[in-house]
């Protein structure tokens, strides 16, 4: 009796460890990902500005 609920408690707190570490990975990709793209951004801008200057020049 006693060893059963000590592995239905070890269990309970894998189960629950094993969530929050998802939880972790999902917030963590999520942070990476936006990141990402304000870097994305941010170069996409600077083409633009160099595109526009070198139309410019062009002319």
């Amino acid at each position: 009796m006693e060893t059963s609920f000590v592995i239905a408690v070890a269990l309970g707190v894998a189960v629950v460890v094993v969530l929050l570490v998802l939880v972790a990975v999902v917030v963590f990709q999520r942070w990476r990902i936006s990141d990402n793209n304000a870097h994305l951004k941010s170069f996409l801008d600077e083409n633009m500005e160099m595109r526009d200057k070198l139309r410019k020049y062009e002319r």
